[in-house]
């Protein structure tokens, strides 16, 4: 090989061997003479946001629309392979198609990840031999803390790029020479994510509060603070006129302000508790956007997480309806001294 005219060629020993030709020829053209027999690979990325309650029925039914779908343009070969991770981070792989539909589900661990990737051959007009394709789809409740340890060890900035994709709940990726086709699978997998149905593990309601449980424990807080202020006034207001018809000292007024700036203290670390507990009630709600069905695991484990989440749906409510009892008392007060002052 010579560095300055970047030409590659074969030494004599190989020729010798081989019973070849010497052969030299540019970088650049063998680069386009490799294209020419195995195209260079384009890829496309979808991210999905939507929740997704899978079984192993919808794995199978994503593999026949994917199959019926390869069936209409010129398949050599195909191969489909996917990966189960689990959650105390064990990996099964799954080399075809036949031993993922042979396995028996009937385990204790509960699953993390799967991913479904189908490797296949195309015959494509102006090519002298098929070129492969591949589709991957990923589908995960949670994107493992071991990863995001792994990309900063890396240092690779690529990796970083791609956080959006590997923290979505799912995502499809098509390796492709030919554009069509990887318009015609990523529609495919999109149609199904969207015919999915979405975990029932919290119910509407509950999950509408846990989104905006911040904004909620800040109101909490806030109003507790607000109703002591407004109570503190208006009881100023009514001692001012009934104690002391209107001409209230310095003096008194000082001690007054004093206690009621004092006071502010005391209530605001109250308003801070109900608002730990509203949000704390909240945010223990497992409200996973994926939840997997598959293993004996994963039906315990959702069992489990539905009484888990009625119980501290029903801790919310008693928090709420608590801090509400507050107001409404604080605020009934303040407007009667307010009136009668």
């Amino acid at each position: 090989m010579t560095h300055g005219n970047a030409v590659i060629e074969m030494d004599e020993d190989s020729v010798k061997k081989s019973g070849g030709v010497v052969a030299k020829m540019p970088k650049e053209q063998l680069k386009s003479l490799f294209y020419f027999f195995a195209g260079k690979p384009d890829s496309r990325i979808k991210v999905y946001h939507k929740p997704l309650y899978l079984e192993v029925s919808d794995i199978i039914e994503l593999n026949d629309c994917i199959s019926r779908k390869l069936q209409i343009h010129n398949i050599d070969a195909k191969i489909t392979s996917l990966n189960i991770g689990y959650e105390d981070s064990d990996m099964q792989e799954f080399g075809t198609w036949a031993e993922f539909q042979e396995h028996h589900w009937q385990a204790p661990e509960c699953v993390e990840e799967v991913v479904i990737k189908w490797d296949f051959m195309v015959d494509i007009q102006g090519y002298e031999s098929p070129q492969r394709h591949t589709l991957l789809v990923r589908i995960s409740s949670d994107m493992k803390p071991g990863k995001f340890m792994q990309m900063m060890a890396s240092g690779n900035s690529d990796d970083f790029d791609q956080v959006d994709v590997l923290t979505a709940p799912a995502f499809c990726r098509v390796d492709f020479i030919n554009a069509q086709i990887s318009k015609e699978l990523i529609n495919e997998v999109t149609d199904w994510v969207k015919a999915r149905k979405e975990p029932a593990l919290i119910t509407d309601f509950y999950y509408w509060f846990k989104k905006r449980r911040q904004r909620l424990a800040e109101l909490t807080h806030h109003s507790v603070t607000l109703m002591y202020a407004l109570l503190w006034v208006s009881s100023f207001l009514w001692i001012n006129t009934h104690q002391y018809s209107g001409d209230m000292t310095v003096k008194i007024t000082a001690i007054w302000l004093f206690l009621g700036l004092y006071g502010f203290n005391p209530v605001g670390k109250i308003g801070h508790i109900l608002a730990s507990r509203v949000y704390g009630a909240l945010d223990d709600i497992n409200g996973q956007k994926v939840v997997f069905s598959l293993t004996s695991g994963d039906k315990k484990a959702n069992a489990e997480a539905i009484d888990i989440n009625k119980k501290h749906g029903k801790t919310f409510i008693k928090q709420t309806i608590w801090s509400l009892v507050l107001n409404i008392v604080a605020g009934i007060a303040a407007t009667y001294l307010y009136l009668h002052s």
